[in-house]
């Protein structure tokens, strides 16, 4: 310290004649007044316009930022002349006193405006795009400032002072209808159990897309009829949604879910109707057999071999935004879904985060069941969920009394590969050559991770 005041304080204190405390006490006050500034700077830009703004999505008019600037400045001089000056300042206080009343009652109706705005922006008793009533004036709100709203009516734009807004009562027109409630009604045959209908009817309304639904949607067994069982699907979107778009994105969604789980709507039952169909729907004794015959990875398996996947998977239940799976996780599982909606958060080839969706009978973690590597994203549960594990060691038993499902399960493999890669070429579908190449590779990591003996299909 003793250098820096023979080298540096003292040559400047001789220059401008002044003592060595007085250059000390105006270093250190400029050096405040400039962490004054940036502290003024940073309320004015980064707190009052960019995280109450953010907080209350709306604009925050520029006088409040200077006028908080100022004060904060005003602040730090009295600060610096107080603590580093060692001035005494109450008579610059009493004077400030004076010129905030002076100013307040100026700005009185200013003021009130501005406090009127805050409340009704904080409180967000309606927003741009509303149909309110305040008072008797009716109308679709276009505008929200902090001392105006301004409403249009069909021929005439009217503005209300925020003021008046208070003390008047408010009826936002919007908000009573803001989620509509539709329905779908469908008759499904008796033989397929209520268990097995929410979830095939549920995954298809959830995994409709192009609408934006407001609640989860509700799955009813109404009645019984002659013809089957009627089963109403509830589900809300905003009564800004086109209603009978929605309806075709949501009907065309179940049927896509019903076809993948080979069912249909329940036909009148007028006379003979116990031919094939019926035959074929009384056969699904069990909710959890059906299931396993629907996934794609089992496709063609025989009764027999279901049977002993269903003996061999483990039943796992999570709440909705449960983490299922981890990135890098080693966990040599396969994952197929059941009920409910479940989210894989991985990246694409431009590391963007991708999001893609599961549903009943999908399934996920092949890479890791079939190449034994770490799971390569996060998997999350969109909505309750009811999800069955078959895992690496599972899967070696099957193999060791089935010695032939090598074969089926690199076919089943190879063609869902084979088929995602034929969505992505431009011809839109890959040749039979790459076919072969996937079955090979499969083939080639299952008995390069798993003990194949060798045997004869069966």
């Amino acid at each position: 310290m003793s250098n820096l005041t023979e080298g540096f304080i003292e040559p400047i204190a001789y220059v401008l004649q002044l003592d060595s405390r007085s250059v000390w006490e105006w270093i250190a006050g400029a050096a405040a007044l400039v962490v004054t500034l940036f502290v003024a700077r940073f309320i004015n830009q980064e707190f009052i316009h960019g995280y109450v703004e953010r907080t209350i999505e709306a604009k925050v008019p520029q006088l409040i930022g200077t006028i908080t600037s100022g004060v904060v400045i005003f602040i730090g001089c009295c600060l610096i002349l107080s603590f580093v000056f060692g001035r005494n300042i109450s008579t610059l206080l009493a004077a400030l006193a004076g010129s905030v009343a002076l100013l307040g009652f100026a700005l009185k109706d200013f003021a009130v405006a501005l406090f009127a705005g805050i409340i009704l922006n904080l409180e967000k008793s309606f927003q741009v795009g509303d149909v309110v009533r305040i008072g008797d004036k009716q109308g679709f709100v276009d505008q929200i400032t902090w001392r105006n709203t301004i409403l249009h009516t069909a021929d005439r734009v009217i503005t209300i002072p925020n003021v008046s807004i208070m003390k008047q009562a408010i009826q936002n027109l919007s908000t009573a209808a803001n989620v509509t409630r539709r329905s779908v009604e469908l008759t499904i045959d008796y033989d397929l159990s209520v268990e097995s209908v929410e979830r095939i009817l549920y995954a298809g309304v959830l995994g409709a897309t192009g609408i934006k639904q407001e609640k989860p949607p509700n799955i009813f067994a109404r009645k019984m009829t002659q013809d089957g069982i009627l089963y109403e699907v509830q589900y809300f979107i905003s009564n800004k949604t086109n209603g009978l778009k929605a309806d075709h994105a949501i009907i065309k969604n179940i049927l896509d879910s019903m076809r993948r789980s080979d069912i249909s709507v329940a036909l009148p039952r007028h006379g003979v109707v116990e031919g094939l169909n019926r035959s074929k729907i009384s056969n699904r004794s069990s909710d959890l057999l059906h299931l396993i015959q629907q996934v794609r990875l089992f496709r063609n398996f025989s009764d027999e071999l279901c049977l002993q996947i269903m003996g061999l998977l483990l039943t796992h239940r999570y709440p909705a935004g449960a983490q299922i799976l981890h990135l890098g996780e080693i966990r040599n599982s396969l994952f197929i879904v059941a009920e409910g909606s479940v989210k894989r958060q991985g990246m694409d080839q431009d590391n963007q985060t991708q999001d893609e969706f599961f549903v009943s009978t999908e399934f996920f973690g092949r890479q890791s069941l079939v190449a034994c590597l770490p799971h390569s994203a996060d998997v999350f549960a969109e909505t309750p969920c009811l999800i069955y594990e078959l895992h690496q060691s599972a899967l070696q038993k099957l193999i060791r009394n089935n010695p032939g499902i090598v074969d089926a399960l690199a076919h089943n493999l190879a063609q869902i590969r084979w088929m995602e890669s034929s969505q992505n070429t431009p011809e839109g579908m890959a040749n039979t050559d790459s076919l072969e190449h996937f079955i090979s590779a499969y083939r080639g990591q299952i008995e390069a991770n798993y003990e194949v003996v060798p045997a004869e299909s069966p």
